[in-house]
């Protein structure tokens, strides 16, 4: 079957997966000074946002692919798959917020973040109701989940290397390290999608059409995760001023 893809989307989806990555490097520098109440509202804070924009990103990508059939989602399930990346998120928050982090520790956090990932992606691809019935490249489906662990543990490591740096200097080495991030979420997410096989099914019931374009609609969840990822930014931004004050 053949398959395209909306490349409008894609660059979407690559930008939002850089922008979700710089977003995590500047609260892996936020969340370890923090106690208490501060310490629990940033993990919410980061999870949530962080969490949001890797969904965003496999979400909008998938609605950048397209082949010769109908495709709708199941809300419900793409809810579930938007839970498990925010689960994944607040694995790796809680652990680069960590004073000390051995490298059992990273392993292990690694492995668990990269399945929660590989997860997101699977549930992901459960939500799609379409005349066909999916199958998977035994291969290629755990090169995926290879990969998301692979990811998983250079992200953290490199989360945990900027976490204390500060200066203009941090910041550029975080952006470059944020698209590095963004660009290696993305093969796994493409490796996951090049493992499924589609074969026609006219005998499955066919869901009835919605009335939004898929560019519309990842347009409208891009365009509510820029806000999230914005504002987040904006409140670590602003709470450095003011603890810089105090």
């Amino acid at each position: 079957m053949n398959v395209i893809y909306n490349p409008y989307l894609v660059v979407l989806s690559a930008f939002i997966a850089m922008l979700a990555s710089y977003v995590a490097l500047i609260l892996a520098g936020q969340i370890p000074y923090e106690r208490g109440f501060d310490r629990k509202f940033w993990l919410i804070l980061g999870s949530t946002s962080m969490g949001m924009g890797i969904w965003s990103m496999h979400f909008i990508a998938m609605l950048a692919f397209a082949i010769p059939i109908f495709i709708s989602y199941d809300f419900l399930i793409v809810v579930v798959s938007l839970i498990a990346a925010i689960v994944a998120s607040a694995q790796a928050l809680s652990i680069v917020s960590r004073p000390i982090i051995d490298n059992r520790l990273l392993l292990i956090g690694s492995a668990s973040m990269g399945i929660a990932i590989a997860g997101m992606h699977y549930i992901g691809m459960l939500a799609m109701r379409m005349q066909a019935d999916t199958s998977y490249n035994p291969f290629l489906f755990i090169l995926s989940v290879i990969i998301a662990i692979v990811v998983s543990f250079v992200a953290l490591k490199i989360a945990i290397f900027f976490r204390d740096r500060t200066g203009r200097q941090a910041m550029w080495g975080k952006m470059g390290s944020a698209v590095v991030m963004g660009f290696a979420v993305l093969s796994m997410h493409y490796t996951g999608m090049a493992a499924a096989v589609f074969t026609p099914n006219f005998n499955r019931a066919t869901e009835v059409g919605s009335s939004i374009s898929n560019f519309a609609l990842a347009t409208i969840v891009g365009g509510i995760t820029f806000l999230v990822l914005f504002a987040t930014l904006f409140i670590v931004y602003t709470n450095s001023k003011t603890e810089a004050r105090v």
